[in-house]
C-alpha cells in the first residue's frame, strides 16, 4: 500500500503516473522543474494551468512551485505549450549541425 507518490521527469511520464494512481486515490506530487527556464516567472515558459475547485488557475512552476498536486495539473496543455517552438528549434539545430559539418579550408 502506498501513501503518496512523488514524481519528476518528462511531462508525458508524469501524466501517466498521475493517471495510474488516480483509481487508487493515491496523492501524487509532481515536480515541474523540467519546464522551468529562467526561474523568475517573467518568461512564462513554466506557466501551468491547474484545475482547482472547478476553476482553471494559472501558476508558474518557478515561483509557485516547482511541486504541485499532479491530479490538478493540465498536462495536455503543458505538453502542447512545450511544442510551440519546435520548428524554430529544428531550424536552429540544423543550422548548428551544418555549421559544425563545414570543412575548414
Amino acid at each position: 500500500r502506498f501513501d503518496m507518490i512523488i514524481t519528476i521527469g518528462p511531462l508525458i511520464m508524469m501524466k501517466f503516473v498521475v493517471a495510474t494512481a488516480k483509481p487508487f486515490g493515491v496523492p501524487v506530487t509532481v515536480s515541474m522543474n523540467p519546464i522551468m527556464i529562467d526561474g523568475t516567472g517573467m518568461c512564462g515558459g513554466c506557466r501551468l494551468t491547474l484545475n482547482q475547485d472547478g476553476k482553471r488557475v494559472t501558476k508558474f512552476a518557478c515561483v509557485d512551485g516547482p511541486d504541485f498536486d499532479g491530479h490538478l495539473v493540465d498536462f495536455d496543455e503543458a505538453m502542447k505549450r512545450g511544442t510551440m517552438y519546435r520548428d524554430f528549434e529544428q531550424h536552429a539545430r540544423e543550422a548548428h549541425c551544418n555549421l559544425m559539418n563545414k570543412e575548414v579550408k
